[in-house]
């Protein structure tokens, strides 16, 4: 297994010291570890010190738990990924809504010891200042900063998975410590991941300034804090459209001010990131341009349409960091066995053989066109007709299933795959066309959205989806723009090119959630059921309401702490949620 890139390979550094401690399994509330010695005072010594800590924090994230999280709550529930014939029970029982308290994926320990780790290089890094010159007042801004953003990211990931979550904001040094927290509302946690944010944004790297590009991008810069804000601010959006006029935490406005934000936050992202790529073409001034200064697919066009070559993939996912990226957790190196960096292995599999989970048979028909280049890269089907796969792996596939291709093939179309031994893509957690959509959702969503918006949100689109055709001079079905002149089909063109460009990072259930959450209503997110054989009644019956959308407290969670409350949904279910 591939070890984790330098910029987390400080962690090594404090490894023996806090691998009896922060590495341990632990049955306290948010299964916060006591953090031992790394409190103590001999330890917060030199800059090594803090570094080694602040990459924990990222390692948290980049754990195979985490991951694994991140992917089952935000796309199993969705269209886009189901169990196979031969399957993982829990996660059999979340795709059939019949989750429980005690699934183990209800478990959300691992993001709040990524907030633990944060907030000790938050408050105990100043005290380095005064032991170790090399540590100056301008490093300790900078881990502050990215310390504020991960702990915001990582109450995000919270927020949209379990709505109703407490906010571990201080450090916990010993059990007797421990804190009673209680849930608080969404929107005030919202507003207390963007008061971070906001902290966060002046007091990171500027994006470019690091020396290494995996720093640039595995590390959180200036560009990476806005598109957290712009995603924080969809959802401050959606949430204050569902509970307006149901509490003072939502006022007149609120809804406009925040699509207005995300907005704002994309086109200062945009222009950052073009600004750094002319500055880096200036040499070039007369190379072709393209809307969006986008990547786009090279080579000969019989190798796009015969071989379903797409260069954008093997930029992006392949070869990893592109210019493209914004922030995507690092992992490289040879000839290391890491346990850290298999989650997407585990979930999408190796070599070509699946993981825990595949894609749907009818899923690709349902929605990419037979020219998307897409289709073939994010996974190993070689016709867009259900059952049609590319094979290969070993006979622990059945005929007809669909691998996802995504992350855990090294380039396009999905034929070569990353073996077990060698795993090294990164996690990516926000990219420019996911930023590019986000604008175009905020554009047409906003109560003062009018032709302009849904003209400019369409051809952001359209720019999106062009670049991914085998042809894109030659379209077979191209997207007409006059219909979508309305905010509801302008709406379902956002949300439908977010499920082609964006399908396995983690992002398409969350999109389904905020969309209901809009609608006040869970009638338009039913039909994810649609991939099961059976019981896809019960699974609609159980999304009846807003609460069924959300993942219930893990019950060793409401045993330590008795301020936590169940998520209605799962309050009476032990009958209705037997497990057979």
């Amino acid at each position: 297994m591939k070890r984790i890139s330098k910029i987390y390979k400080k962690f090594a550094i404090v490894c023996a010291l806090m691998c009896g401690t922060l590495m341990s399994s632990c049955t306290d509330y948010l299964t916060i570890i006591p953090p031992g010695v790394i409190t103590e005072e001999h330890f917060w010594q030199t800059k090594d010190d803090v570094n080694g800590v602040m990459a924990k924090a990222y390692l948290n994230l980049l754990s195979s738990d985490a991951v694994q999280k991140a992917i089952v709550w935000g796309e199993l529930r969705a269209d886009n990924m189901t169990y196979p014939a031969s399957y993982n029970k829990d996660l059999k029982y979340i795709v059939e809504a019949n989750i429980l308290d005690e699934n183990p994926y209800s478990n959300w320990a691992v993001y709040y010891e990524a907030i633990q780790t944060a907030n000790l290089v938050i408050e105990r890094a100043p005290q380095v200042l005064e032991h170790d010159p090399d540590f100056t007042e301008g490093d300790l801004q900078v881990v502050q900063g990215e310390m504020y953003a991960l702990r915001a990211l990582a109450h995000f990931y919270l927020v949209r998975a379990f709505r109703d979550i407490p906010m571990a904001l201080k450090s916990v040094s010993e059990d007797s410590e421990m804190p009673q927290y209680s849930q608080v509302h969404p929107i005030e946690a919202l507003n207390l991941i963007m008061a971070d944010l906001d902290k966060a944004q002046g007091m990171v790297m500027k994006s470019g300034n690091f020396s290494t590009i995996s720093h640039n991008y595995g590390r959180i810069t200036e560009n990476a804090v806005l598109a957290i804000k712009a995603d924080v601010n969809l959802w401050r959006a959606a949430f204050a459209t569902y509970y307006e006029g149901q509490t003072d935490l939502v006022a007149a406005g609120d809804v406009q001010k925040y699509y207005d934000l995300c907005v704002e936050n994309c086109e200062e992202l945009l222009a950052k990131m073009d600004a750094k790529y002319e500055e880096s073409m200036k040499d070039k001034p007369n190379a072709e341009r393209f809307p969006y200064n986008l990547l786009q697919n090279e080579g000969e066009l019989e190798d796009r349409t015969d071989e379903k070559i797409s260069t954008v993939y093997n930029e992006i996912f392949g070869t990893k960091n592109s210019r493209e990226s914004i922030f995507e957790l690092q992992v490289e190196g040879a000839n290391v066995d890491n346990y850290f960096a298999i989650g997407v292995a585990n979930m999408y599999g190796t070599d070509g053989n699946r993981g825990l989970v595949v894609v749907p048979t009818s899923f690709l028909g349902k929605n990419y066109e037979s020219d998307d280049l897409r289709a073939y890269s994010f996974t190993n089907a070689t016709s867009v007709s259900a059952g049609t796969s590319a094979g290969g792996g070993s006979s622990s596939n059945e005929p007809t299933d669909i691998v996802i291709a995504k992350y855990s093939a090294k380039s396009s179309p999905a034929t070569d795959f990353r073996k077990s031994s060698e795993y090294d893509a990164n996690w990516i957690i926000y990219r420019k066309t996911d930023v590019m959509l986000m604008m175009a959702e905020a554009m047409v969503s906003r109560p003062s959205a009018g032709p302009e918006d849904f003209k400019k949100s369409f051809e952001i689109v359209k720019v999106i989806n062009t670049r991914s055709r085998m042809d894109s001079t030659n379209i077979k079905k191209p997207l007409n723009e006059r219909n979508y002149q309305t905010r509801e089909t302008a709406k379902e063109l956002v949300l439908k090119e977010r499920l082609l460009e964006l399908s396995f990072e983690g992002k398409r259930w969350f999109d389904l959630v905020r969309k209901a959450l809009c609608e006040k209503s869970t009638n338009n997110i039913k039909f994810v059921a649609d991939k099961l054989d059976s019981n896809s009644g019960v699974v609609k019956s159980k999304m009846s309401t807003i609460d069924g959308l959300f993942m219930p407290i893990y019950i060793d969670e409401l045993r330590y702490n008795k301020l936590l409350k169940q998520n209605p949904a799962y309050e009476d279910d032990d009958e209705s949620t037997e497990m057979n």
